[in-house]
């Protein structure tokens, strides 16, 4: 042990001893710039392990608000010398932070040794993002109903939690897991179930790790599984020569559609091999042939529809249903994008935003008045109108209505962003950020948003764009799923430099705005993954291009991130798109996303309107982009020109053959 520690010090609850506030609100102070450097200085000690060097320093920053950073660090760092008193108080103090979800974490460790499970349920947060904390809780809850007689409820539900993990569980649910299997509640068919569902997504080592509950049989097949999903056209040579068993099947379909995602030429031979040595449910046929289907429609291949249309409904997935949809809307055929749809709400895929609500129900609408059925589509439109989305904006069009909700003014979040501001965690986020620590800030910040409804969060939106951080406010909007919420997720940013350089470029400042709010929702400093840089999201490449078109030397990264270099070069490179599409803006913003060259290879066999162009587009990246980038264009154009009634139907033109 550190000698200077002092151990009984440490193990009464540090509130009584250093006069610290057992509330998470606290008088909003300023500290001094002093005070942060001291903290900058202890705490880097403190991370380093330098306990003794940091310990001196704790008493002169009791009141500095991100004390509890000084106080968690010490007690990761020295688990053995503090007690489960110590610890909890520690927790209460600073609830709901990322600090005590550590500390619980530390705490549950104890308890579990101890097999203190009525203490571990009525000391850990019933409501908490760690994985591992509800574990332990669902195993303490298994446990005492256990001693009490009764642990059916809490087994169903730890049965439930064990089903939809959809990768490899923390050690600390191991305890859960044991006492599923004690009581014979986990089954073959259940691990088969849950290794299907982590092949799926990606998992595929605790795919491996979990096939040792099987027989050698089924670890076999799970063995097999994993090369079909590696390399499907060798495996699956293997699959077809062994014995017939729903599993094999489960296999085989799997490799196929996986094949079919590769190279369909590939995989429709293949598949029709398998179809003469086993015999498929038509469950099974219909997730092959929407796999085909889909892709056939993805190359606008008119066979991907018959194809498509000639499963019976129950067994289209929804990804077929989907495509069935835009194959047919984009070749004007009305009822089969009825059916497509009619499918689609009746085995909806709730995780999946592409079979949302307005998308479909527009679509819906349009095929109802193709069809005659007028009033049902209008009823279906004007429930569409009141989103301040691509489709609700198109139906409002589509009824000649204002778009209402661009002129409602922001409710009033004064009081809630009152309370905000006395809580600690958003004084720790603001000195994070003082600190020029901006990671530690946003994990401040939404692990608070954890804690909060829907209406806490946007008052911290409204909070975060105050203090300057409309980036910030936007994310913490998307996490309401409130598309509506305008004041907040659309502000006015860098409007002189866009007017300037629109005004340059002869394009609208408006598609600019709506351009810059999808690429980077205006964060100057963003780097993508495939290192697109800036408020305008340029590839060095591009931006290097641009550049020496318009006399500009672009060197370096730091060039590409000025934001008036930026703005200057990606207006002149969306100007460039524009005028190599007619002036067709969901042409050049398709472009501008994917590159020009992808754009001719989408044009339709005759003339379409833009919606149904735009619908089509095969990739789900630039679909969504464009769709997103028109419907911020709109917005950004009545927030510019609010006594206008513009329209986006105006500035979609129909998209001509090549």
């Amino acid at each position: 042990m550190n000698q200077a520690i002092n151990k009984p010090f440490f193990s009464l609850p540090l509130c009584f001893v250093l006069g610290i506030t057992l509330s998470g609100n606290v008088q909003a102070n300023t500290p001094d710039p002093e005070q942060r450097e001291l903290f900058r200085s202890t705490y880097a000690l403190m991370k380093q392990g330098r306990t003794d060097k940091a310990r001196p320093h704790f008493g002169a920053l009791t009141n500095y608000p991100l004390y509890p950073w000084l106080e968690y660090e010490f007690f990761i760092r020295n688990n053995e010398e503090t007690t489960d008193l110590t610890l909890l108080d520690f927790a209460a103090r600073n609830p709901g932070s990322v600090m005590s979800d550590g500390i619980y974490e530390k705490l549950a460790g104890r308890m579990v040794a101890k097999q203190a499970w009525s203490r571990i349920l009525d000391t850990l947060p019933d409501h908490t993002p760690l994985t591992s904390l509800q574990c332990i809780r669902l195993e303490a809850g298994i446990n005492r109903e256990q001693a009490a007689g009764n642990a059916t409820a809490t087994l169903q539900q730890a049965r439930a939690f064990w089903r939809a993990a959809d990768a490899a569980l923390p050690a600390e649910c191991n305890g859960m897991v044991a006492l599923l299997e004690q009581q014979g509640l986990l089954t073959a068919e259940d691990y088969w179930q849950h290794i299907g569902l982590l092949i799926r997504n990606n998992q595929v080592t605790a795919a491996r790790n979990l096939a040792g509950k099987l027989s050698a049989d089924e670890q076999g097949l799970v063995d097999l599984w994993t090369r079909v999903r590696s390399d499907p056209k060798r495996n699956l040579e293997q699959a077809f020569k062994q014995t017939e068993s729903p599993r094999l099947r489960e296999i085989i379909v799997y490799g196929i559609q996986r094949a079919a995602d590769k190279k369909l030429d590939t995989a429709i031979p293949l598949w029709a091999r398998a179809r003469k040595t086993f015999s498929f449910t038509p469950a099974e046929k219909g997730q092959v042939e929407s796999n085909f289907g889909m892709w056939e429609a993805w190359r606008h291949d008119d066979r991907g529809l018959r194809r498509l249309e000639a499963i019976a409904p129950q067994y289209r997935t929804t990804d077929g249903n989907i495509w069935m949809a835009r194959l047919a809307l984009r070749s004007d055929k009305w009822q089969s994008v009825l059916d497509a749809i009619t499918a689609l709400e009746n085995n909806p895929d709730t995780d999946d935003e592409e079979s949302g609500r307005d998308i479909w129900q527009y679509w819906k609408a349009r095929a109802l008045s193709a069809l005659g059925r007028a009033d049902e589509a209008r009823q279906t439109y004007e429930a569409l109108a009141q989103d301040t989305t691509f489709y609700g904006f198109l139906a409002a069009d589509r009824l000649n209505q204002d778009y209402a909700r661009l002129k409602e003014p922001p409710p009033d979040r004064s009081q809630r962003i009152a309370g905000l501001k006395k809580l600690a965690v958003i004084q720790r986020w603001q000195e994070w950020i003082a600190l020029g620590e901006p990671d530690m800030a946003r994990k401040e910040w939404f692990r608070l948003l954890h804690e909060m409804d829907k209406e806490g969060m946007l008052a911290a939106a409204e909070l975060a764009s105050s203090f300057g951080d409309a980036n910030l406010a936007i994310w913490t909007v998307s996490r309401t799923r409130d598309w509506n919420v305008v004041d907040l997720r659309f502000p006015m940013l860098y409007t002189d430099l866009i007017m300037e350089q629109s005004r340059n470029q002869g394009i609208r400042p408006e598609w600019v705005l709506g351009i810059m709010r999808r690429e980077s929702a205006f964060n100057a400093d963003a780097e993508s993954s495939a290192k697109a840089l800036g408020l305008m999201q340029l590839m060095p490449a591009t931006a290097r291009h641009v550049g020496k078109l318009l006399g500009i030397p672009v060197g370096g990264k730091a060039d590409i991130l000025k934001p008036e270099t930026n703005v200057q070069l990606g207006s002149a490179y969306l100007s460039q798109m524009l005028n190599r599409f007619g002036g067709n803006y969901a042409q050049a913003t398709a472009a501008y996303n994917a590159g020009p060259g992808r754009i001719p290879q989408w044009a339709p066999d005759k003339t379409i309107d833009a919606d149904q162009w735009v619908e089509s587009i095969p990739y789900r990246e630039t679909r969504r982009y464009v769709r997103a980038v028109m419907a911020y264009t709109t917005i950004y154009e009545h927030k510019l020109q609010p006594d206008t009634d513009n329209r986006l139907s105006s500035h979609l033109k129909p998209v001509h053959p090549e």
